[in-house]
């Protein structure tokens, strides 16, 4: 009996369920590799397939078509990002200045420490796709709120009205995408300790003054 006709039986230890697992993060890490590095527009299935050592055939058992591993593979490290200043916040006992900073370290580390993560998630999904828009401005949307609620947590911007305070927070999230962009782009020349710096001058700007910030007209 096969493999294939016998989805439950268990080869190497592994059931048919772990191995298609085992499958699935062998190519969601062939796509930040190969996307990270030549493109999402110059990828191939083939060329997945191969990087990710399996057959044509089992792709499309995850996937509908290249555009479909790009939006997991964005999905996956924006949750890798997440889950890093999550897990800051989650372990931090001090004010919200030392907060910023080892939160935005870690941040900008694991950027530094793979290029292929910050290719993707700031470069390879742009325009591809009104689907992988969506879910760019979807993510986007949550890692404000993360940032935003972490304020809030501690006492900031609890008088700023909710329409109010998603503008503040898409804000926040564009000003430190740009400057990521901008770093990235000038292949991480300037030093991570200068970048750490103006990021924390600007959201301790964001922080502080949104509060008492006059509205104009």
């Amino acid at each position: 009996m096969t493999e294939e006709s016998s989805p439950g039986r268990t080869y190497g230890g592994l059931s048919a369920a772990d191995r298609a697992a085992e499958r699935r993060r062998r190519l969601l890490d062939a796509g930040l590799d190969v996307f990270g590095s030549v493109g999402y527009a110059a990828a191939t299935v083939r060329q997945l397939c191969r990087e990710a050592r399996v057959a044509d055939r089992y792709f499309y058992e995850e996937f509908v078509n290249t555009e479909d591993l790009l939006r997991a593979v964005y999905l996956d490290c924006m949750d890798r990002l997440q889950d890093t200043v999550v897990a800051v916040a989650a372990a931090h006992e001090g004010d919200l200045p030392e907060l910023a900073r080892d939160g935005l370290d870690a941040f900008l580390a694991v950027l530094e420490q793979d290029r292929r993560l910050a290719r993707v998630v700031w470069f390879e999904v742009m325009g591809v796709s009104p689907r992988i828009d969506a879910t760019y401005l979807g993510r986007m949307e949550d890692f404000g709120a993360l940032l935003t609620g972490l304020l809030l947590e501690r006492g900031l911007l609890t008088d700023v009205p909710e329409g109010e305070l998603a503008v503040v927070r898409r804000a926040a999230v564009g000003g430190v995408s740009h400057a990521v962009v901008a770093w990235l782009h000038a292949d991480f020349a300037q030093p991570r300790a200068e970048v750490l710096a103006g990021l924390q001058r600007f959201l301790r700007a964001i922080a502080y003054g949104a509060d008492a910030a006059p509205r104009l007209g």
